[in-house]
C-alpha cells in the first residue's frame, strides 16, 4: 500500500506522463483527480486559497500574490482540465448560444453566393418544353374561344341557293338558345323538340313528315345537298363558326349540318303514317338493359326492317331519343311505334294473352331454369300462338333474372296452354370459338327466322 502511494506521489510531481493501459483504470482516475492538488504546495491549493482571494481587497497586495500563484500551474495539462470542470460546475446554464458569440458570423452561415449554387443545384431539373401538334393547337383554340363576341348578328342572302340566313354570333340571345338545346335532353323534352344531326337524318327526319324549325350550318353550301332546298325558304337558317360547330356535336367529326324539328304530338299515328304499304308481324321486342346508344338505335332500325309490332324499352336501358341512339337508328325511330323505358311490373300491361316468350340469351348452353325450354332459334314453333314477345338483353348480363320470374308467373296465371311449350330460350350456334354475337346482330338473325316462319305459315294458310 505504501509502495502503491509512493508511486502515485512520483507520478503526481513529475512532469512525465506515465501511460497507463485499461487494467490501471483506477490508477489513472486517480491521478486525474488528484493531480491539481498533488502538485500545488499546501497552503496555495484551490480549496484553500479561493475563500481568501475572494475575501481581500482589490488593493491588497497579498491578494494579487494568492491569486497569482494557481496562474502558474494552470498551464499544466491536469490544472486546466480541473479548472474547466470547476467553471463548468458553476455555471447552472451553459448555452450553445451563448459560447457561440464570439464566432464569426462567416463560419455560422456560408457564404451567399455558396448557398444560391448548391440551392440551384439541388432543384430537380426543369421538363422539357413541350411543342404542340396541330390538333392540340385546334384544340386549345376550341378551348379558349369566347362566347362574347363584339359583333352583331346579321342577315344575308345567298344568290345561288336563293336562300336568307343569319349570321349568328355568340351576344345574340339566340345563339345560347340553340346551345342550351342541342346540348341538354332535358332542354328538347320540356320544348318538344328533336335534334338531328347530318344530311342523312335531316331527310329522313323531313319525309317522316317532322315540322322543320330551323337549320344550324357551318358552310351554307351544305345546304345544296337537300333535297328541299326549295321549301327551307319559310325556316331560319343560322350560319356559326366551324368551332362552334364542333362544340355542339355529339360526334368526334361533326357533318357541319343540325336540323332542330318539333315533336308531333302524337307520334304513333306519325307511325302508323308512314307504315301504311308494309305489314306488321305479330312480335314484341323488350329490350331489357341496353345501355349502349348505338346498339339500342341498331335494334329499333332492325325492328323497323322487319316491322314488328312495337318495341318495349324497360328502365336501364338507354334513352331512344338521344343523338347518339337518333343516329344509329337512321330514321326508324318513325317507323316503329317505341314505349318506355318503362319499369318491370309495367310490362304485363303490354303483353298480350297468349303469348310465347322467347329469350335471346346465348352464355348458358342447355338453360332451363324457370321452366324455359333451351332450343336452336330455328327449331322453335314460331306460330304456336298468336303472339310472340321476344326479349333481348345487353351484352354484358344478357336477360336478368327478375324478367325470367316475371314471365313465369304471367304463364303459370294463364292456363289456356301448357306452360313450358310457352317459353323458350333460343340458341344461335356459333363457330370458330367465337362466344356471343353483338345484341343488334343476333336479334336481327331471331328476327328474321321469325319473319321467314310467320310468312311461310301464312301463305300455306
Amino acid at each position: 500500500m505504501i509502495r502503491t502511494w509512493k508511486v502515485m506521489r512520483f507520478c503526481a510531481q513529475t512532469s512525465v506522463r506515465v501511460p497507463f493501459y485499461r487494467q490501471f483504470g483506477v490508477v489513472s482516475c486517480v491521478q486525474q483527480k488528484l493531480a491539481s492538488s498533488l502538485c500545488a504546495p499546501r497552503g496555495t491549493r484551490v480549496s484553500e486559497i479561493v475563500p481568501e482571494a475572494s475575501s481581500a481587497t482589490p488593493g491588497d497586495p497579498a491578494g494579487k500574490k494568492q491569486s497569482a500563484v494557481p496562474s502558474e500551474h494552470t498551464d499544466d495539462g491536469w490544472g486546466a482540465e480541473d479548472e474547466l470542470l470547476n467553471n463548468r460546475k458553476s455555471i447552472p446554464n451553459l448555452k450553445v448560444s451563448e459560447l457561440l458569440k464570439d464566432v464569426p458570423r462567416s463560419k455560422l452561415r456560408p457564404d451567399r453566393k455558396s448557398a444560391d449554387a448548391s440551392r440551384e443545384a439541388a432543384k430537380p431539373p426543369a421538363p422539357p418544353v413541350h411543342r404542340k401538334t396541330a390538333i392540340e393547337k385546334d384544340t386549345l383554340q376550341i378551348l379558349q374561344h369566347r362566347y362574347q363576341d363584339p359583333n352583331e348578328s346579321e342577315e344575308r342572302y345567298d344568290k345561288e341557293l336563293k336562300l336568307r340566313y343569319t349570321i349568328l354570333q355568340s351576344n345574340d340571345a339566340r345563339y345560347r338558345d340553340l346551345m342550351m338545346l342541342i346540348g341538354s335532353r332535358k332542354n328538347r323534352e320540356r320544348e318538344r323538340m328533336l335534334v338531328l344531326e347530318g344530311r342523312r337524318l335531316i331527310m329522313d327526319g323531313y319525309q317522316a313528315g317532322l315540322r322543320l324549325e330551323a337549320i344550324v350550318t357551318s358552310d351554307v353550301k351544305l345546304l345544296a345537298d337537300l333535297t328541299f332546298r326549295a321549301k327551307l325558304k319559310a325556316c331560319p337558317i343560322f350560319l356559326v363558326k366551324r368551332q362552334t360547330m364542333m362544340e355542339w356535336s355529339s360526334l368526334t367529326t361533326s357533318p357541319g349540318l343540325i336540323g332542330i324539328f318539333g315533336e308531333p304530338s302524337n307520334m304513333s299515328e306519325l307511325v302508323t303514317r308512314n307504315a301504311t304499304g308494309s305489314k306488321r308481324l305479330p312480335v314484341t321486342v323488350v329490350c331489357d338493359n341496353i345501355r349502349e346508344p348505338n346498339n339500342l338505335g341498331s335494334i329499333v332500325r332492325s325492328c323497323a326492317a322487319v316491322s314488328v309490332r312495337e318495341v318495349i324499352l324497360l328502365k336501364g336501358c338507354a334513352h331512344p331519343w338521344d343523338l347518339k341512339c337518333l343516329r344509329g337508328g337512321a330514321g326508324a325511330h318513325f317507323r316503329v311505334p317505341i314505349y318506355g323505358p318503362i319499369e318491370t311490373y309495367q310490362l304485363p300491361e303490354h303483353v298480350r294473352a297468349g303469348s310465347i316468350f322467347v329469350v335471346a340469351d346465348n352464355k348458358k348452353p342447355t338453360d332451363e331454369r324457370n321452366g324455359f325450354r333451351w332450343k336452336h332459334y330455328d327449331r322453335i314453333d314460331y306460330g304456336s300462338a298468336d303472339h310472340v314477345v321476344l326479349v333481348i338483353g345487353g351484352e354484358t348480363y344478357g336477360v336478368s333474372d327478375d324478367i325470367r320470374s316475371l314471365i313465369y308467373q304471367l304463364t303459370q296465371n294463364d292456363g289456356e296452354q301448357a306452360p313450358q311449350d310457352r317459353k323458350f330460350v333460343a340458341h344461335i350456334p356459333l363457330a370458330n370459338g367465337v362466344e356471343s354475337l353483338n345484341t343488334a346482330s343476333a336479334l336481327s338473325v331471331i328476327l328474321y327466322e321469325m319473319r321467314r316462319t310467320l310468312l311461310q305459315l301464312e301463305d300455306t294458310t
